[in-house]
C-alpha cells in the first residue's frame, strides 16, 4: 500500500464503537498505513432514541498517548469528529475549548432532529428533497463553525436512503454543492473520501461521483483526506488503494493528513 493515512477512525470512546486503541493500532500497522487518526464522535443534541455521542476528551488523549507507545512504527494522531447541527455550534466550541487536537472533522449525522440511520428522516420526501436538505445543513453549519480541518462524509445521507438513487450526484445538486465546495476550497478545508459510504447496504452500493471531486479541484481545492470511518479493525484503510487511483484521476497529486491542525501533504 502507498504510504496513506487513515484520518477517520473510532475507538471505544465513541458510543457506537467497541474497537480498543490497541486493536486499532495493531490493525493499522498490519494493513500498512503510515498513520492513523482517532476521531471519536462528539454529537451534542442527539435525537431521542439515538446514542448519546459525548466522551471525556482528556481521558481519550491520555489513552492514545499510552497505547501508542507500543507502536513506534505507526504515526498516531488525536482527533475528534464534531457533529454539526443548527443551534449547536456555540456549544461545540465551548465543549472543546482548550483541547489540543491534530485533526478536527466536521460532519452532519442528524438533520431536523432526526437520525437518518433509523429511516424516519426520509419519510414523505423525494430523494432530491432529502439529499438537498442534508447538503444545505452541511454547508450552513460548516461555514458557521469554521474551526475544522475536514468536512466529513458529505454523502452520509445516501448510506441509509430507501431510494433507487443511492448516490449524491453533482448534476442533481450543483448549487448546493458549489456553496460548500467553494467555501472549502477558499478556506483550505479538506474533502473527505469516506470509504464507509461505498459499501453494500440494503443490497445497493452508493456510487462515488467523481464530478464532485473534479468540481472541488476546479474551484481551487487542494486537500483530499482518506477516512475509513472504521468502528471495527477489519475496516481500517478499506479500499484506500482503489480510491487513491480515483483521486489521482480527478486531478489531485497529493493527499493530506493533519499534525497539530496543520495539513501535511503526501504524494499519491
Amino acid at each position: 500500500m502507498e504510504q496513506l493515512f487513515d484520518n477517520h477512525t473510532h475507538s471505544t470512546f465513541s458510543a457506537d464503537s467497541e474497537m480498543s486503541l490497541d486493536t486499532a493500532f495493531s490493525s493499522a500497522l498490519g494493513r500498512g498505513v503510515a498513520g492513523i487518526s482517532i476521531t471519536d464522535h462528539l454529537d451534542l443534541w442527539a435525537p431521542r432514541g439515538s446514542e448519546q455521542y459525548v466522551f471525556d476528551i482528556n481521558a481519550q488523549q491520555r489513552a492514545i498517548d499510552e497505547a501508542s507507545t507500543a507502536y513506534p512504527a505507526l504515526k498516531v494522531f488525536k482527533g475528534v469528529e464534531v457533529g454539526l447541527q443548527p443551534g449547536v455550534v456555540s456549544r461545540i466550541k465551548e465543549w472543546i475549548k482548550g483541547c489540543s487536537f491534530d485533526i478536527v472533522i466536521a460532519s452532519v449525522h442528524f438533520i431536523d432532529g432526526l437520525d437518518p440511520y433509523y429511516g424516519n428522516y426520509y419519510e414523505g420526501k423525494e430523494f432530491k428533497e432529502a439529499y438537498g436538505r442534508a447538503l444545505d445543513v452541511i454547508a450552513s453549519t460548516a461555514i458557521e463553525y469554521g474551526d475544522f480541518d475536514v468536512v466529513g462524509h458529505i454523502d452520509y445521507i445516501a448510506r441509509y436512503a430507501p431510494y433507487s438513487v443511492r448516490s449524491i450526484r453533482y448534476s442533481d445538486f450543483p448549487e448546493h454543492l458549489d456553496k460548500l465546495l467553494r467555501y472549502m476550497a477558499q478556506n483550505g478545508k479538506a474533502f473527505e473520501v469516506n470509504t464507509n459510504t461505498y459499501r453494500s447496504r440494503g443490497g445497493a452500493v452508493p456510487e462515488f461521483d467523481t464530478a464532485i471531486l473534479r468540481r472541488f479541484r476546479e474551484l481551487g481545492g487542494e486537500c483530499v483526506s482518506f477516512g475509513s470511518d472504521a468502528h471495527t479493525p477489519e475496516r481500517i484503510a478499506e479500499n484506500f488503494q482503489h480510491f487513491s487511483s480515483v483521486v489521482k484521476e480527478c486531478g489531485f497529486s497529493y493527499c493530506v493528513h493533519y499534525e497539530g491542525r496543520r495539513a501535511c501533504f503526501t504524494k499519491l
